[in-house]
């Protein structure tokens, strides 16, 4: 059972709301690559022989929904959560940090330029991080914790 001194937002978010975003996007990774691709900015471009790479992240994307829908229940201790949401958050700095690679320092701060999907794909790489670098400073936490 999960530690009753987390508060619900973080057990909402890690316990429900990104293990099935993790699930849709390992779902289109692997069965409708082009469709998860329309998330990418436009400076990169879909090629099916590198499906292997999809697959790849597919997996990972995988591994996310299971430490959070899954490992996450099962922690008592919320020493051990803190830890295990770190991992999770180096992730979504290289999620971030890959972004602002293709995009560029301009794409990223023109939010005018984003077309409705590159919005989607830059609120869920910054929104994990956010929410777990807050864990990881006790935001919400109360005192002690």
């Amino acid at each position: 059972m999960t530690p009753p001194n987390i508060p619900l937002f973080y057990r909402i978010w890690h316990l429900y709301a990104e293990p099935l975003l993790a699930l849709c996007g390992a779902y289109h990774l692997h069965l409708d690559p082009m469709r998860y691709h329309t998330y990418m900015p436009t400076t990169s471009s879909y090629n099916p022989s590198s499906q292997i790479v999809y697959d790849q992240l597919a997996s990972s994307y995988l591994l996310f929904a299971f430490i959070e829908g899954v490992l996450l229940r099962v922690v008592h201790d919320v020493r051990i959560w803190w830890w295990i949401v770190l991992g999770l958050a180096l992730c979504d700095a290289g999620h971030c940090y890959a972004a602002c690679c293709e995009m560029g320092t301009a794409g990223l701060v023109d939010f005018g330029a984003w077309r409705r999907d590159e919005c989607i794909a830059n609120f869920l790489n910054v929104a994990p991080l956010v929410t777990r670098a807050a864990f990881l400073m006790g935001v919400g936490m109360g005192k002690g914790e």
